[in-house]
């Protein structure tokens, strides 16, 4: 069970030679998630601690040395680390060797629009941090043929090389994706429609832009020219090959229904993202 506010506990302490020296506030997140209030959580019993025999595991990928360090720090407190999920401390793209990214402080820890291409370094300043492809993150730290049960990217420009990078082997694995899109770093230059024929012609991808509201509006095989126009959106994708996510499969499909029935009455940008009200 994700505890969202534990989680944030954690990630806010600050250690002096071991010793724990007070709090500090996370850099200001651009999507608003710390704002977000906790999704409902089942009711556990406090008298026992929290465990799982689940062979389940979470991969948290990483390159921003000190928010690096605040999770290792948060998940080694909440425990989590010891059902499961673990933190890497590396950058993804479409291709393996090191990326610089600056070495940081306290006062930049949860810097959420940081990524390749986007952060400064300057000389002494600077760590190399790895940076695998997708398919030599999987062949590395997941188990052979475990399946990727939801696969987020969100890289701040550069996701569509990090789904090239899994050409080989990863994305066959995966049964659910999502990933942003935008106009920075690579995706400036890149098209979304050769993403999305990509994923689909490739590994039976259906994606469709993911709404507010329960709304979604299918991309595959639904295309329209304007969709290339970067802007800040995200898309959510299903392995329609994979018969383990079939019903969500079918949810999605339904929900697309459903939001045409709509009309209107909703968009899918992040600034008419509730309904819209008719003067």
């Amino acid at each position: 069970i994700f505890d969202k506010h534990a989680w944030e506990d954690g990630m806010t302490d600050v250690y002096k030679r071991g010793v724990p020296a007070g709090k500090i506030k996370l850099e200001h997140d651009v999507c608003n998630q710390a704002t977000l209030p906790q999704f409902p959580l089942p009711a556990v019993s406090t008298s026992k601690p929290i465990t799982t025999t689940s062979s389940s595991q979470v991969h948290c990928i990483e390159p921003m040395p000190a928010t690096v360090r605040a999770l290792q720090r948060s998940a080694y407190k909440t425990k989590y680390d010891k059902m499961g999920f673990t933190v890497t401390h590396a950058a993804l793209s479409k291709e393996d060797g090191t990326v610089p990214f600056p070495r940081g402080n306290t006062n930049k820890v949860g810097r959420e629009n940081g990524g390749i291409g986007s952060t400064k370094c300057i000389l002494r300043n600077c760590v190399d941090v790895p940076m695998y492809s997708l398919d030599t993150y999987v062949s590395k730290f997941v188990p052979e043929g475990a399946p990727i049960d939801y696969l987020s990217v969100d890289v701040e420009g550069y996701d569509y090389d990090v789904l090239l990078g899994g050409n080989s082997s990863a994305l066959t694995r995966v049964r659910y994706l999502e990933f942003e899109y935008n106009w920075m770093g690579a995706w400036k230059d890149q098209s979304l429609h050769q993403a999305i024929e990509y994923l689909d012609q490739q590994f039976g991808f259906t994606c469709y832009w993911a709404g507010f509201n329960n709304t979604v509006w299918r991309i595959t095989k639904c295309w329209l020219d304007f969709y290339d126009l970067h802007f800040w959106s995200n898309v959510a994708c299903v392995n329609r090959n994979s018969h383990e996510v079939r019903g969500v499969a079918e949810r999605m499909e339904a929900t697309f229904h459903d939001t045409l029935a709509k009309g209107e009455v909703n968009l899918r940008d992040f600034e008419h993202r509730f309904e819209r009200k008719d003067h």
